[in-house]
């Protein structure tokens, strides 16, 4: 399993969480070790675990950012993407901004639209100049 692979199943997991109801730790160790092999189960356990422990935080940078929709009307899909690359910038293993944003535009041409992947890449490339002041 590549990383790239490992990246799209923790965002389906969000995805999937999110739709159910279900977001909780429980959720997050159960589909981990469904789902990823090797050293991405600890991985993707660790960063959707930060991710669930600071979700108001990173849903809050993404409603400061985002000029058309709020979280609660955004896309399903598009909001797992971008809380997966915020995750990466802000609690991943020294992964780059540049790269965390580049993964999540190419998540949103995969499994959005290419309006999707506008929307996601604005949002983040805010999100990321707003981290940096």
């Amino acid at each position: 399993m590549t990383r790239n692979e490992a990246r799209e199943i923790m965002m389906q997991i969000l995805y999937e969480m999110e739709a159910a109801g279900e977001m909780n730790e429980a959720a997050v160790c159960r589909l981990t070790e469904e789902r990823l092999a090797g050293n991405h189960v600890q991985r993707g356990r660790t960063l959707l675990s930060d991710i669930l422990r600071h979700i108001d935080q990173i849903d809050d940078s993404i409603n400061r950012c985002s000029t058309r929709w709020k979280t609660a009307r955004m896309p399903k899909v598009d909001l797992a993407i971008m809380r997966l690359a915020i995750g990466e910038m802000n609690y991943g293993e020294d992964i780059p901004d540049a790269v965390a944003i580049n993964e999540a535009i190419n998540l949103g041409k995969k499994y959005s639209t290419g309006e999707s992947s506008k929307f996601i890449h604005g949002v983040l490339g805010a999100v990321a100049r707003r981290d940096d002041d």
